[in-house]
């Protein structure tokens, strides 16, 4: 299926409907109530310090992402670039990412980074930061957000297939790096993965919340885990 030639041929529009991208031609594949579709989210940036992992895109920035590569390739035909505005465009968009930007601002990563707040990582230094998901096409459950609980990802074929073939070769482009997983399910897959030999040698902080909204227990979380994330930190070596 070419999922990029269908979306170089998309209408722009203001904004797009579930019957527009939740189609058959974005299919990636399915088992039983789990249904995953592309996105255009394929752009790494081999050169970042900072990799922040989330579990795997919403329904919202699904639709982000199809609306800012529409739009830039409409503009500048060059795919490329349009991949690399996706992913500036639509990870970790609106809330979520104010509380992720306050977490690692209160564990001083700013400061590391010798910058004036995390913030910037979305724009200024974005040249230093790569988001992506252990499972990077938007992935639905009964058709609502995945959120990586039920059912477990490593214990799903279809899943475990994707973090195996697309996730594992994409985050050992680096190494010596911070990894930042979001929240307690990437955490655990992160830890598996490393106990299997699997991945490279990178600075994980196995313990950081995941900063939406209607997580309850991301306060808790934190302030449990606030020392031992900050003394990582603290102590990692940044490489030039």
């Amino acid at each position: 299926m070419n999922y990029i030639k269908n979306i170089q041929g998309e209408t722009i529009k203001q904004s797009y409907k579930k019957a527009d991208l939740k189609t058959s031609k974005y299919l990636f594949g399915t088992e039983k109530n789990i249904e995953i579709f592309y996105a255009p989210f394929e752009y790494v940036n081999a050169d970042a310090k900072i990799i922040i992992v989330g579990i795997t895109p919403g329904w919202s920035q699904m639709e982000k992402s199809y609306r800012s590569a529409i739009t830039t390739f409409n503009i500048s035909q060059n795919w490329e670039e349009a991949i690399k505005e996706v992913k500036k465009q639509a990870s970790f968009a609106g809330s979520m990412r104010n509380n992720l930007i306050a977490m690692l601002d209160e564990l001083e990563l700013n400061k590391k980074l010798n910058i004036r707040s995390t913030s910037q990582l979305f724009d200024k230094y974005n040249s230093i930061v790569h988001t992506t998901s252990l499972i990077k096409y938007p992935t639905f459950n009964k058709s609502k957000n995945y959120t990586g609980r039920t059912p477990l990802p490593l214990r799903t074929e279809i899943l475990k297939n994707f973090i195996r073939a697309n996730f594992i070769p994409e985050i050992n482009n680096f190494e010596n790096k911070l990894i930042i997983p979001l929240g307690t399910c990437v955490s655990k897959v992160l830890t598996q993965l490393g106990e299997e030999k699997l991945l490279n040698n990178n600075i994980y902080l196995n313990h950081f919340p995941h900063p939406s909204g209607s997580n309850g227990h991301r306060h808790k979380q934190f302030k449990e885990y606030k020392a031992q994330m900050f003394n990582q930190i603290k102590n990692w070596k940044i490489d030039d």
